[in-house]
């Protein structure tokens, strides 16, 4: 069965390499999706796949995406419908 994810981090997402890691871990997984920077500063993740992807992308998001970050505060929501993306795009390269 597939799910879909919706992340928000807030708080140290500056320079913390947050979308690259993402973006990384996420086709890893073969999830599909998006990570940009939202009109609220924060870094938002859409992800879609796979329930077992989606959680080991989860596991990823709690031990902490970014080395670099000095907190890893986030959102959570999970959804049952899909929206159909057909890769992982972001933001950044």
């Amino acid at each position: 069965m597939n799910k879909r994810a919706l992340i928000r981090f807030f708080g140290d997402v500056y320079g913390t390499g947050y979308r690259f890691f993402i973006k990384q871990k996420a086709i890893e997984l073969g999830l599909k999706g998006y990570c940009k920077l939202n009109k609220h500063e924060q870094i938002e993740v859409e992800v879609e796949g796979a329930q077992k992807a989606i959680d080991e992308f989860l596991v990823f998001v709690q031990k902490g995406v970014s080395p670099q970050a000095d907190s890893n505060s986030f959102t959570l929501e999970l959804y049952d419908d899909l929206k159909g993306y057909v890769r992982m795009e972001s933001d950044i390269v």
